[in-house]
């Protein structure tokens, strides 16, 4: 099977959210980390899951700033600059960073609550068959 992205790098300026999944590796295009930094710059909010908080270090969106990663990972988060909080979602306004995989459904649902309402974010739950049960860092 192929997978044909429907966008470019560019696209990412002025996106509302940008996503980065979990991810090998620690060698990133410098390409990808440009785009996400000029995302980052133009007003985006970049969300990051498990290793993903790895590529937002690279592009330089964690030096001193609240957040967390897979917890096998967090040491090596810290070396790097990030301030690593023990928290399933840490939210930091524009950085909204989750720990393992499955804590991104608690980022999701954190972002549904923060977006547009608790009402609607109890729902999905609902909708989902999952209640949030992590813990939110906020400032």
């Amino acid at each position: 099977a192929t997978i044909t992205p429907d966008h470019s790098l560019d696209d990412l300026v002025g996106a509302d959210l940008v996503a980065i999944p979990a991810i090998g590796g620690s060698e990133y295009l410098p390409e990808a980390l440009e785009a996400v930094k000029a995302a980052a710059d133009s007003g985006s909010i970049i969300l990051t899951v498990c290793s993903g908080a790895f590529v937002a270090g690279a592009a330089g969106l964690l030096d001193g700033r609240p957040c967390t990663t897979h917890t096998g990972a967090k040491a090596e988060l810290t070396a790097r600059g990030g301030l690593v909080k023990n928290a399933r979602v840490v939210d930091d306004g524009d950085l909204v960073t989750a720990a393992g995989i499955t804590s991104g459904l608690e980022l999701a649902l954190h972002l549904v609550r923060r977006e547009v309402s608790a009402d609607v974010a109890t729902r999905t739950e609902g909708v989902l068959e999952y209640e949030a049960r992590g813990t939110v860092w906020t400032p």
